[in-house]
């Protein structure tokens, strides 16, 4: 007789878990931000324009995203939640837009700049959630002095 071979569930992490309920924000807000951005040098022509428009939100994306696995777990989860309903309603916005259902949503400047901030602010709580190293403890910056 065989048995049937048992199927185990992937074991996470509370920081695995945290990095993937609130990871959605900033990628939805650098999107939608990156979106308008293209949606824009239609208008303006202005190739270094728009790679500033793009870059910084990815910047600050991957940011919040890079110091969401180091931060503390739970710190300004509220607001972090209001930032990924937030997202993702400015990512739909962007897309009835650019669907021409309401072609005042795309490209706007208010979407782009709305969004630009939000992710700024998800980055800035980001690193006000980091933990902070004691003023006792060692640093890693090579080895002790003699």
């Amino acid at each position: 007789m065989t048995t049937a071979p048992t199927v185990t569930a992937p074991v996470t992490t509370a920081t695995e878990q945290a990095l993937m309920k609130f990871l959605p924000a900033p990628l939805l807000l650098a999107a939608t931000a990156v979106i308008q951005a293209l949606g824009r040098y239609e208008y303006h022509q202005n190739a270094i324009t728009v790679v500033g428009q793009m870059l910084f939100p990815i910047f600050f994306a991957v940011l919040a995203i890079f110091l969401a696995r180091r931060g503390t777990e739970g710190a300004f989860g509220t607001t972090h939640l209001v930032l990924l309903v937030a997202g993702a309603l400015l990512f739909v916005l962007s897309l009835v837009g650019r669907n021409g259902t309401v072609p005042q949503l795309y490209p706007s400047v208010w979407v782009y700049y709305t969004a630009f901030a939000l992710v700024a602010v998800e980055a800035a709580l980001r690193i006000a959630g980091t933990p902070r190293r004691g003023h006792g403890a060692p640093t890693d910056e090579g080895p002790a002095r003699r």
